[in-house]
């Protein structure tokens, strides 16, 4: 055993201490243990370290350069979307929607059915010429063909290019959108209406007459209205087209097609 006397253990105590010059040195007791914190503008530190301490507050220059870069490219993809869609048709066709056509006639309608049942009644090989007006077409399109393809307040325009037209409305199997595609009349046998393009409108807008705008339509692939482009095509059936023609112009446009049954 040892003969020294015990000497008293030491109390360690909580210090605070702020020393000027070069270097500032903060020493503290955090949980039982000490803590030195040390920041320096210049020279050596307590180890004989240089430290440099760089304090950057908010964004740094390149990251508010990606910044601006990502926002610009979302605002330039965005408004491309909207667009597109006015692009993809042409202004042409949205004037052409636009123009006031009774579509709920019911006599103009059974006028084009009629002619419809005349033509698929021909022999293979008959030559037909087949007149009709827009608020025929448009007519039939919206009390007969429109109900049965899960389309509301369908209708019809010709375009001032004879052979092209638009058919529109809202498509129920994409939520009661309003949509437009445009058809052009070829000479492919029993595929007289060949589908050119399909938008459909994400942000409803209308003029201060009530008139819809040419913007906030996107562009949708084709193939996802190719069963109303079919559906078309069955009224006319087997027939391949060879001239269509103006007879009338807008506001009450007329053609008259002529063609072959096969």
């Amino acid at each position: 055993m040892s003969d020294e006397p015990t000497q008293p253990p030491k109390s360690r105590a909580s210090l605070d201490v702020n020393v000027q010059g070069q270097r500032d040195v903060s020493v503290g007791d955090v949980a039982g243990r000490d803590v030195v914190k040390t920041t320096t503008t210049a020279g050596r530190d307590v180890v004989g370290r240089d430290v440099v301490s760089t304090t950057n507050v908010g964004f740094s220059a390149t990251a508010v350069q990606r910044l601006l870069l990502t926002v610009g490219a979302l605002v330039f993809a965005t408004a491309a979307c909207f667009f597109s869609g006015g692009l993809a048709l042409g202004a042409g066709v949205f004037v052409a929607l636009n123009r006031p056509v009774t579509s709920d006639n019911p006599v103009a309608a059974q006028s084009f059915a009629i002619k419809l049942a005349q033509l698929q009644a021909l022999g293979p090989g008959q030559l037909f010429s087949f007149p009709l007006t827009e608020e025929e077409i448009s007519s039939h399109f919206r009390q007969i063909i429109a109900p049965q393809i899960g389309v509301l307040d369908g209708k019809v325009r010709l375009l001032d290019e004879p052979g092209k037209l638009v058919v529109a409305g809202q498509a129920t199997q994409f939520g009661n959108l309003p949509f437009a595609a445009t058809f052009e009349l070829r000479d492919t046998p029993g595929e007289s209406l060949h589908l050119t393009g399909v938008v459909v409108q994400i942000i409803q807008l209308k003029d201060k007459e009530g008139k819809s705008s040419s913007f906030g339509w996107v562009v949708l692939p084709p193939f996802l209205f190719q069963g109303l482009a079919a559906n078309l095509n069955s009224l006319f059936g087997n027939v391949q087209l060879s001239t269509v023609a103006e007879t009338a112009t807008a506001p009450n446009p007329a053609w008259v097609v002529d063609g072959v049954t096969r």
